[in-house]
């Protein structure tokens, strides 16, 4: 499972992006959209448990290629070959437990693959410049302060349980301004397979703190609710895929996209400590109330951040 969404994007001027810290040079930018089948279902089984081993050998056999041929095609439709993405995506997910939570750097590099602390701390280094203990603190003294905008907007938040829902998503790569363009492809997609929009719930799907992963690098998936056996055989670039069952905080919010983000960093700066709950395991959702492909500016949905029973 990827990183949830830790925490709102850097404010101008008040703290410094952590991945310019980053020693080993960027890859190039994945696509925007995924749109390979083998692809989509190697991220899914990557993204599915981060703390269990993913070797390329593994990851070649489930979809019938060779591990030369899979690991030229990864490299080629993604930008960065498949270890380095593994590497890259459960580091970011270890630094988002470190730096948003009091996950110990321990935990953290268990639940994210690694064997030995030493091992951990040693990889670590090598994409952050700075020891995980290190780049925490620098994390925590360069935070922003919750403003009165995030008290407000968690003021009606409550815990709520979510079961596993079946979806039908496309994935997408790209910062956050680029959401609302990505559910009008979407919807596209998804006329073009014969589904019937007018019916369907969307839900969106927040993989990662953009603290930690370079903005054309931020996986997103948008998707509806899979609710009828009678949908036709799917095609990349959709795919089926499940919510993940568990315990989340749950907020609704109405307005323009950007106020996602920040009402996820309210759960996690202002309703979390409040209440003495830890971030969660899951990716961040987004349940939709009114179809986000309208494209009429504005949002209505409840944002469900994943925290600890």
């Amino acid at each position: 499972m990827a990183s949830p969404l830790g925490h709102a994007p850097p404010r101008a001027g008040e703290a410094l992006a952590l991945t310019e810290l980053w020693t080993d040079p960027l890859p190039l930018a994945p696509p925007a959209r995924v749109e390979t089948g083998f692809l989509l279902s190697t991220l899914d089984w990557i993204e599915s448990d981060t703390g269990a081993p993913r070797t390329i050998e593994a990851a070649a056999e489930r979809v019938g290629m060779s591990p030369f041929h899979f690991h030229r095609r990864f490299a080629e439709l993604m930008g960065e070959t498949y270890g380095a993405y593994v590497r890259r995506t459960r580091l970011a997910h270890a630094a988002a437990l470190i730096c948003r939570s009091s996950t110990s750097i321990i935990e953290a590099s268990l639940r994210c693959g690694y064997g030995s602390q030493a091992a951990f701390t040693r990889a670590f280094s090598r994409q952050f410049a700075l020891a995980p203990n290190r780049l925490r603190a620098m994390a925590q003294a360069q935070a922003p302060l919750p403003q009165r905008l995030h008290v407000d907007l968690v003021e009606p938040a409550a815990p709520v349980r979510l079961g596993a829902l079946p979806l039908i998503g496309m994935r997408f790569h790209g910062p956050l301004t680029q959401v609302p363009a990505h559910w009008q492809h979407f919807a596209a997609s998804l006329k073009a397979a014969g589904l019937p929009l007018e019916t369907m719930t969307a839900m969106g799907i927040l993989h990662d703190d953009p603290g930690f992963t370079a903005p054309g690098q931020t996986r997103y998936d948008c998707a509806v609710v899979d609710t009828a056996s009678t949908f036709p055989a799917l095609r990349a670039p959709l795919r089926r895929l499940s919510t993940h069952a568990g315990s989340f905080v749950r907020l609704d919010v109405e307005g323009p996209y950007p106020l996602i983000p920040e009402a996820v960093f309210g759960v996690c700066a202002v309703w979390l400590p409040r209440h003495r709950r830890a971030l969660g395991e899951a990716p961040a959702y987004e349940m939709y109330r009114a179809p986000p492909w309208r494209g009429t500016g504005g949002i209505h949905a409840s944002v469900l951040v994943p925290c600890s029973p």
